[in-house]
């Protein structure tokens, strides 16, 4: 597939909002449905946000201005919705959140089930992330407890509980091919987990651990991760710098001051990456290499990212969220004042 060579605002407005007089419903996860033309979001609230990207721009008496105003659904009685992750066929949404639950939501006639079809109580501390394995068998959560969980798909029966990180919990991701999944946090660890026996393959040590101890936004250490498209790059945000490691060699080959938030296309050697400003950058793979050894036999700094740099766009401070549509011709960015753009890729 060619590189992309334009990234075009859709001049549409997206908005989080129930009328209540109070603070922005800020974005912090954005994905896409697998099958619909539908946008879910994770915003500070106890419930999630639904967009048809479809529909026209309304005006409401309630809210400033004319937006596709976002469906308020899935929700949970006490804290914020804090993760959530569509089933890979699109057939449910499973939530977790600051009440410390997981909830599975079935997906029926264009959105989620009024009510959860399963709920429990899945860790002693907020549920950070949560992701469903590629053939949709297995969901994975990640919390502040330290934990790792493993679930039946279909009950959210926990099938193991996994340890090895030191710290808060942050985010949880598997490789395309299914065959294994990792997970990062507040101690600057990514373990690779293998998906079969649920057992550690390897641990990369991408640092920049801090005493901020849960503080949000700004977490320290590892604060998202993402897999290309074939499988051999891992992406590891955090609150100083993008990181591109080999994953089968389990080494860092290139890295860039750009921080938060990163996601790759679903089929294209591009990457998308920062918080208040998104870097996209068509990426020279063939160019990543682990740094080389000065004369003192020191590593040297690794080399920035290869490539083009094909935009900047800018989406203010604390702003979060980006994904790729499944068929790669479009990306969404959230945005810290409760607003989504999506963007056009040619």
């Amino acid at each position: 597939m060619a590189d992309a060579t334009k990234i075009t605002k859709i001049e549409k407005s997206f908005k989080a909002d129930d009328g209540q007089k109070r603070g922005p419903m800020t974005m912090a996860r954005v994905r896409f449905h697998p099958r619909e033309t539908k946008l879910l979001a994770q915003i500070v609230d106890r419930r999630l946000a639904l967009f048809d990207l479809e529909a026209e721009p309304v005006e409401e008496a309630k809210v400033k201005g004319k937006h596709v105003l976002g469906d308020l659904i899935c929700p949970h009685e006490i804290g914020w919705v804090r993760a959530f992750a569509l089933h890979p066929h699109g057939d449910a949404v499973v939530t977790g959140g600051s009440d410390r639950t997981l909830r599975l939501w079935p997906w029926a006639d264009g959105r989620p089930a009024e009510s959860p079809a399963q709920q429990v109580a899945a860790h002693d501390g907020w549920v950070e992330a949560v992701t469903y394995s590629p053939d949709g068998k297995l969901v994975v959560s990640v919390s502040a407890d330290k934990m790792v969980k493993v679930w039946n798909a279909v009950d959210l029966k926990l099938l193991d509980t996994l340890t090895g990180h030191e710290r808060y919990l942050a985010d949880v991701v598997f490789t395309r091919d299914g065959r294994n999944f990792l997970t990062g946090g507040e101690d600057g660890k990514v373990i690779v987990w293998e998906t079969a026996s649920l057992k550690p393959l390897a641990t990369i040590d991408y640092g920049a651990a801090n005493n901020q101890f849960g503080q949000t936004p700004r977490h320290s250490g590892v604060h998202r991760l993402a897999i290309s498209h074939d499988d051999r790059w891992l992406g590891v945000a955090g609150g100083e710098a993008l990181s591109i490691y080999d994953l089968p060699a389990r080494a860092l080959v290139a890295t860039e001051k750009c921080d938060m938030d990163l996601a790759f296309h679903p089929a294209r050697n591009l990457l998308a990456g920062g918080e208040s400003e998104v870097r996209f950058w068509n990426y020279d793979a063939a160019q990543f290499a682990p740094p080389e050894l000065a004369k003192n036999g020191k590593s040297m700094k690794p080399k920035a990212i290869a490539g083009t740099l094909v935009a900047t766009v800018k989406r203010g401070d604390w702003s979060l969220g980006i994904d790729f549509s499944p068929d790669g011709n479009r990306v969404a960015l959230g945005k810290s004042d409760g607003t989504l753009e999506l963007h056009e890729l040619t």
